[in-house]
């Protein structure tokens, strides 16, 4: 019993000093890209030279690329070590989507991509969590914007009855490179893409999907994928409206 004791409290501690050390690590790490990204936005609008700006927007770029980067290694950590909270809270997800996709508008337009936002109602009430919501919505939109090189991306929202339940249906289609077969199960793993080592041809650090994934199942919900290489991707993400 003393051994298994011993064991018990050494696994506690350990899990406690990992919560310190990503609780210190979210902090240190933050804030310093945080202040690097509000000045390299203020130097992005205010500077005119046209290569000062340019240089002003790399850092602006590689600053959020960081930023999503770090957030998705938070999350993941959080969900390894069981740290998450979940605040079920009825919310106006219509709202929250219409924010998250906002987000993206430049970047879509700026690759010459079509956007379609349909969703069903200006209110649609639910009771989840806020920030996991917020989570899914930009990961799958953020995910759809980086591997369509041309066409359209079109996210929708709407509830439906499933089983005498009532959920929210929550869709983002895209017209980009698509998911080969064999990789349709791969792409929710942790640190997984189809592109992978050093010659990967797109960025990121294979979080996305795989984090996605644990919330959206955390939300009591779950999430599917139907896709053909080169054909683009459709995701799908059924929510529960009420969780008492």
């Amino acid at each position: 019993m003393s051994d298994s004791n011993n064991i018990s409290k050494s696994s506690t501690s350990l899990s406690e000093l990992n919560s310190v050390f990503l609780d210190n690590m979210s902090h240190e790490l933050r804030t310093p890209v945080t202040v690097i990204l509000g000045y390299a936005s203020i130097l992005y609008e205010e500077l005119q030279d046209p290569d000062l700006k340019e240089m002003a927007e790399i850092i602006l770029k590689s600053s959020n690329r960081l930023t999503d980067a770090l957030n998705l290694i938070l999350d993941q950590a959080d969900i390894e070590t069981h740290r998450l909270k979940i605040n079920f809270e009825p919310k106006n997800v219509a709202e929250l989507v219409r924010k998250n996709v906002k987000i993206f508008e430049h970047e879509i337009e700026a690759k010459g991509l079509e956007l379609e936002t349909d969703i069903e109602s200006d209110e649609i009430i639910a009771e989840t969590d806020e920030r996991m919501f917020n989570r899914i919505v930009n990961n799958l939109v953020q995910n759809a914007v980086k591997f369509t090189k041309s066409g359209k991306i079109t996210v929708r929202l709407k509830k439906i009855s499933e089983r005498e339940t009532d959920k929210i249906l929550l869709e983002v289609i895209d017209t980009g490179i698509g998911i080969p077969l064999e990789y349709k199960n791969l792409i929710f793993e942790a640190f997984r893409q189809i592109s992978e080592g050093m010659n990967r041809k797109y960025q990121g650090v294979g979080l996305g999907l795989s984090v996605t994934k644990n919330f959206v199942e955390l939300l009591g919900g779950n999430i599917s994928v139907e896709s053909e290489e080169g054909k683009g991707s459709h995701f799908k993400v059924k929510l529960p409206v009420s969780h008492q």
